[in-house]
Order: C-alpha cells, then structure tokens, then sequence
C-alpha cells in the first residue's frame, strides 16, 4: 500500500495569485505596463535579499535554498509592482532597497516591525516625492476577480490568520455603513462602492494579513486589525486623507511588540501545507472528489466565514455638472455637458465654471455645492475664451503624413493638421429669490453682487427645507433632487447659488454670459457631480482642465485611463474625424467599464518649457492665460497681499491635464474625488493618417512599396476597428483623396476589408485562464513528495 501526499508552501500561491493579479490589471484593466519598475523592483528585492542572507550565513546560498530565503521578499517586491507607482528607475531600485532593509534593521524580537513592502511603499513617498499610489487603478468591477482569487486563496492554502483580515474588513464596513447611509443619508450603492475595490481587498488579504508583521495571539490580532481600520476610516472620512490604510499600518507597527508582550503566544512559523492524503490500493484509486472533499472540509467554520464575507462582496452594478439648475414652472431644463477648470495646490482650490446658456438671461440659475462660505474677494468672473484656448490646445488631435515614391527623386514635405474634436458646452438653467426663511432652516450666509451675478450662499438644515425654499420662490427643483441634497447638507456643505443680474448685464457687450470663478480653502479635491445628474437625462459628458505645480491629477474612486494614441488610422477618417473621434470615445467607455475618467492630455506647460506640444493643433496657453484660468502661483499681485502665504506660494512650474469623463446615475455612484500625483510624463491623444505616394511604381522598390502599402492599410482597418468598434462597412464616406488614383485596385480599402473581416478573433480570457491553470498546476507539480508506507 502506498501513500502520497502534495506539501506546497502556502506562499507559492500567495506569489502565483500576485503574479494573477498584474496579469489582470495589464491585460484586461488596460494598464500601462511599466517593465522598468516591474523588474527592478523584483530583481532588486531578490539582489539585496540574497546578499543579506548570503553574508549573514557567511556563505554563497544556492538556487536550490530559494524556499529559505526568497519567497518572503518575491512577494514583497510583487507588492510594489502592484502598489506603487513611479516614472523613474532610481525610485524602483530605493523602493526595493528600503523593502528589504527594514527586515534586517528594523526588527523586535526576532520579528521585523513593519510590513516590508509597506515601509518601502511609505518611505519612498516621503524621501523621494517622485512615487505615489492609485487608489482607484483597479475600479470596482474588479471586485468579482478579487473576490474569487482570494477566497481560493484561502481555502487551499489554508491561511491561520483569516481574523486579522475579517476584523479589519468588517469594522472598516461597518463604520463606512454607519457614516455614509446612516449619518449622511447617501444611496446604498455609494456605499457599495467605497468598498468593493480591489486595493481594498488587496490591502486586506495580502498585507495586513502578513503573519509575520502581525501579533501572534487571535486577540491581539483583532483589537490590532480594529485599531487599523477605525483609525484609517477617521483620516479618510474626515480629514480627507488618500491612502489611509497603508499609511496607518506602517504607524501601528510599532504596537505589534507591546501587543505580543500582553498576549502571549507562539510566534508564527512558515510551514509547509499538507494538501492531498491518500492511500494507493493496488488495484485502484480514490476519486478526484474525495480528494476536493479533504481539502475543502476541514477547515469548515474558516471557509464558511470566507463564503460569507465575500458573497457579500461580489458586488452589483452600481444601483452635473457641480450643480445642477432650477428652473421656474417646469423645471424642464436639462444639464448634458459641461466644462470646468480646476487648479489645485495643498489645500488651495480655485474652480471655474463654464456655461453657453441660450435663452432669457432672467431665467437662469445655478445651484453648486461648496465646502465653506465664499468671501466677495473669493469669487470672480473671467473671459469665457479661455475654455476655447484650453480645448484647442489640448484635444484629440490628427496627424497627417505624405509617402514618398521611392521610385522618384523627391521628398513630400511632411505636414500636421489640425483635427477637430468637438467641444462640450453646459446648458442653462432659471431663475430664484433670496427670502431667506429660518422656519425652513434655509439661512442666507452672504450675499454679493460679482459681476453680472446676483450670487447668495445659502446653508440648510435638510433638503425638504432647501427644496421648499426653491419652489415658494416659484422654482422647481429637478425630480430626484432630494436623494444628493441630504448628504450634501448633512455634510455641512454650503450652497452657492447663482442668478443673473439684469440690469448689470446690460452694461456688458455680447449675448452671453461669463464664466464664474471661486477661490477656496479645504482638503476636499472633488467634483460634486451626483447633483448634476438630478436634471440630466442618460449620459453627461465633462471635460475637467486641471492645473497643478507637481503633476497629472487623476480620480482615487473611479480608475483614471489613458486613451489608446499614436495609432495609424486609414486616411478616409480624415473626412469626418470628429465623427471618428466619438465612436472611438464611446467604444472605449464602453470596453472599460464605464465608470473611469478619460485621459485626453497631459503636459507640461510651464513658462520656462518651450514645447509644450508634438504635434501643436493650436497656441499653447500663455502665462496670461494660465493666470485668467485661476494659477495664482504664476504671478504675485504687489497690490495684494491679503492671500499671500510667503514665497512658497509662488512658482513657474505648471503641469496640465485633460480628463473627459461621461457619467450616469448607473455608473458613478459617487462624487468625482481627485489627487494630485508626480506623474509628469507627457501624453496626448493622437491619431495618424498617412497619404499614398503617387506616380509611377514600375521599379522594384516601388513594387515593394505597394505590397507595404497594402499590409499597411489592412492594420489600419483593423485598428479602427479596434478603436471605435465599426469596421470599414460602418463608414459611409470614403476617401476620395487624388492619391488613391495612383493605388492599385488590390491595395484601396475596399478591396481589404472584406480580408480583414474574415480574420478570427483573439480571445484575451482564455489564454490568460490557460496561463493560469497551468501555472498552478506546474508549481504544484514542483513541491510533491512521494511518501510510502
């Protein structure tokens, strides 16, 4: 009778479900893949691990002793490719440094204190301030992948610390339930989203869950994991901190010692796992099923706290402007599209806000929420040409070249040309008075006159008294209204209500009205949009121009994506590019998920960088419109020093960044929040089109041109489709470019397409599934052992 059996050390699948999840984040949630940080971040960890160990055992280690002395820092170093973000290799390879240096330096009681990639992640943010996290890189929708990988994480490796990850998951839910419902009256589904994101669930069952950082005793553990997160809900919740979690965990590890020395008990130890116990009879073998059933079964109370936690987790699909507008009678007027400029610095924020109202000037009104009462000196009206500035410097842009004949002697001039992606505008809305009514509890705050602006700040008690205000005024608030008032007033939120003021607006030339301009101190860095989508119908688009001294922003609760640029596209898209341009948005919203934030531009345009475009479609903004937009750092007022701060305050370094982002009620269960990060590396979305040569091709080397020319176009088709999910059939004009004349029937798109429609699809999900299957079977494969008895 022969016995065998599987011994597989647990952190084998705490590195292949690592591995799993990069996989996922670069294959399917479109991630840019940064291979510099990737490998020096892991070839760095493994470096300096194995020559700490190597001279602390006076002896070169052998690749065979790698279960000794590198799987604890692979999956350290997995964590940084995971987690922290950088553009340059120095700060991958001090990240590293720092991960590993912390195990040997830092250390208590034969213990190393602190988590080690969350130190490194930590440390370097602070030494460097080129490195920073991303909070909402993994969007919610992750959550079903997560929730999946990790519970078969805990089932077959049979982790004996599960209470840290319960106790910190459940306390950190339960108090974001009890303020965000609760206290603040949001929709279940916001509640929903703030924690059903992968960072979350990463954070919780691969780092706080580190037994070798974590207390030894299961009380400890769980006043430990409790402590954590109470104190990282408050940091968020109130102080509007980013990243509370990794941040207070470094903080408490400190705790840890004292915990072990009040609660004794044995420390723990990596031990291999017994998977798979069977006896061979000669003349047979048990199932496969009774196999599952040893895995599964012992550990029942575990895995039935697992199954519970997270089937509780797979989340559901979710179920404007800063404002939105009131109308008086009907209330009809419908906010669809919007733009807004934000400049950001520490806690300084100034928004301004764009409208194209058309209609009776005594009709319009606006309604936006704000963090403080607004000072006279804190709100301006600015020329409205600087959003024409902004967008035609900053949109999607379209490139032409010119082949050359290679048959001939003389070179096409090579030429950029300007591509036209429409513009979003903001419709307008009606009109209010200023009563201020205390049995309400609507109560005036101030009242200034900016412009061509009657503008009152407004405070209430609860939305049934606000919206009563509005209607006894003879304005009717959009039907919905109340679900984003309450919370919104509950938060001690102001209101800043705006309507025209006639007889000032007489005074100025033009049909149209100015953009309004606030100036604000606060940490909260966000975009109230869930009160725009109570008077929008479907879809509503936004494109946020922001300015910032260090870098791109980028939104921490929904993902931030890059559109796919520098893309060769077949040259009869040059008919109706704006028209090219919206099916590409519009697909790739909808293979992303939706609910993400667009990148659409990036760059610096600081005084002192004089490229501030490649190609440049239209004049970059200068300093005087960098300061009209709202950069105070740029100039000082020598006839103002009521904001001045000291000189800190005062730079030339400007960064700008572009996001569109289309949201719904379905979607975007949560306001817009945004950071500000060190990312400084150019982007810009731009599309290629490339004219035939023309003239004669008899030589050889024109022969060979027109078989380029026609591999060329079959991948240009082929990326269109790609991109805006029609294929060459979908398009009703075609190129009718003097060029085409000079191409061979076998060569024009017509004659292509019908080849590339017949090609078969990859399919992206089951290869990385095979990969995946495969990877595990073959590192189970690695650590059997045959036992006989």
């Amino acid at each position: 009778m022969q016995r065998s059996s599987f011994a597989l050390d647990p952190r084998y699948f705490q590195v292949i479900f690592q591995a799993i999840f990069l996989s996922y984040g670069i294959l399917f949630l479109n991630w840019n893949a940064d291979w510099q940080h990737y490998i020096i971040s892991i070839g760095g960890c493994l470096f300096f691990q194995y020559a700490a160990d190597s001279i602390k055992s006076k002896r070169f280690l052998k690749p065979n002793e790698f279960d000794r002395w590198g799987f604890s820092v692979l999956i350290s170093a997995m964590s940084l490719c995971l987690l922290l973000k950088t553009n340059d290799w120095y700060v991958s390879f001090l990240a590293a440094l720092l991960t590993v240096a912390s195990k040997y330096v830092l250390r208590f009681n034969k213990k190393h204190i602190f988590n080690p990639s969350a130190f490194g992640i930590v440390a370097t943010i602070l030494l460097t301030k080129d490195a920073w996290l991303s909070p909402g890189q993994w969007g919610s929708n992750a959550v079903i992948f997560f929730g999946v990988v990790t519970f078969g994480t805990i089932v077959v490796t049979r982790v004996q610390k599960l209470d840290v990850s319960l106790a910190f998951l459940l306390t950190f839910i339960g108090l974001l339930y009890w303020r965000q419902v609760y206290v603040l009256g949001w929709p279940v589904d916001h509640f929903i989203h703030s924690f059903s994101t992968g960072s979350l669930l990463l954070f919780t069952f691969f780092m706080i869950s580190d037994p070798r950082t974590s207390p030894n005793h299961p009380i400890a553990r769980i006043i430990w994991a409790v402590l954590i997160a109470a104190v990282s809900f408050y940091l968020a919740a109130f102080k509007w901190k980013y990243n509370t979690i990794i941040w207070v965990l470094v903080a408490a590890a400190p705790l840890v010692p004292l915990l072990d020395k009040l609660f004794i008990a044995k420390t723990f130890e990596w031990k291999n796992t017994l998977f798979i116990n069977r006896t061979l009879l000669s003349a047979g073998r048990r199932s496969w099923g009774h196999k599952l059933k040893q895995i599964v079964m012992k550990p029942i109370m575990k895995k039935g706290a697992a199954i519970i936690l997270l089937s509780a987790m797979i989340t559901h699909e979710a179920a404007a402007f800063c404002g939105f507008y009131v109308s008086k009678a009907d209330g009809t007027l419908k906010n669809k599209t919007s733009q807004v400029i934000l400049v950001r610095d520490g806690n300084r924020n100034v928004i301004t806000m764009y409208n194209d109202f058309k209609g009776n000037f005594k009709d319009f009104a606006m309604v936006v929420p704000v963090p403080v009462v607004l000072q006279k000196k804190d709100i301006k009206v600015v020329d409205q040409s600087i959003f024409n500035t902004l967008n035609e410097y900053s949109k999607p842009r379209l490139v032409e070249y010119y082949d050359q004949n290679p048959c001939a002697q003389y070179d096409y001039k090579q030429e950029v040309m300007v591509g036209k992606a429409s513009g979003l505008k903001i419709r307008g809305a009606k009109s209010f008075a200023d009563s201020e009514r205390e049995d309400l509890g609507v109560k005036v705050e101030a009242k200034y006159l900016v412009g061509e602006y009657d503008i009152l700040i407004l405070s209430a008690k609860e939305s049934s008294g606000l919206k009563t205000w509005l209607e006894e005024n003879d304005y009717k608030i959009p039907a919905g209204a109340d679900e984003v008032l309450e919370p919104y007033i509950k938060s001690n939120l102001k209101f800043f209500v705006v309507k025209v003021n006639e007889a000032e607006k007489k005074k100025l030339p033009g049909n149209f009205l100015r953009p309004i301009q606030i100036s604000f101190t606060s940490p909260k860095f966000m975009l109230p949009i869930r009160l725009g989508m109570a008077n929008a119908d479907g879809d509503q688009d936004m494109i946020v121009y922001a300015f910032t001294k260090k870098g791109r922003i980028e939104t921490t609760n929904y993902r931030t994506v890059s559109l796919p640029t520098g893309k060769n596209i077949p040259l009869f898209v040059k008919n109706n590019f704006g028209n090219f341009y919206a099916n590409l948005f519009q697909n790739q919203w909808d293979k992303e998920g939706k609910a993400l934030a667009m990148l659409e531009y990036a760059w610096d345009v600081s005084p002192k960088n004089y490229v501030k475009c490649d190609p440049c479609v239209a004049t970059a903004p200068s300093t005087q419109d960098l300061v009209q937009a709202g950069v105070w750092w740029l100039n000082r007022d020598w006839t103002n020093y009521e904001d001045v701060n000291g000189d800190d305050d005062y730079s030339d370094n400007v960064y700008f960044t572009r996001l569109h982002v289309r949201y719904n009620r379905r979607s975007f269960p949560q306001d817009l929040v945004f950071q500000v990060t060190p990312n400084t590396d150019n982007y810009q979305a731009r599309y290629v089109i490339t004219h035939p040569a023309t003239g004669d091709f008899n030589c050889e080397a024109g022969k060979k041109y027109l078989r380029e020319l026609k591999e060329r176009r079959a991948g240009e088709l082929e990326m269109l489709t790609y991109l805006t999910g029609k294929d060459y059939s979908d398009w009703d004009v075609v190129s009718e470019q003097p060029e085409e004349k000079y191409v061979p029937r076998e060569a024009s798109y017509a004659s292509i397409a019908p080849l590339i429609q017949n090609k078969p699809k990859k399919d992206k999900g089951i290869l990385i599934a095979t990969f995946s299957v495969i990877g595990l079977i073959s590192l189970a494969g690695l650590r059997r052992k045959q036992k006989d008895s």
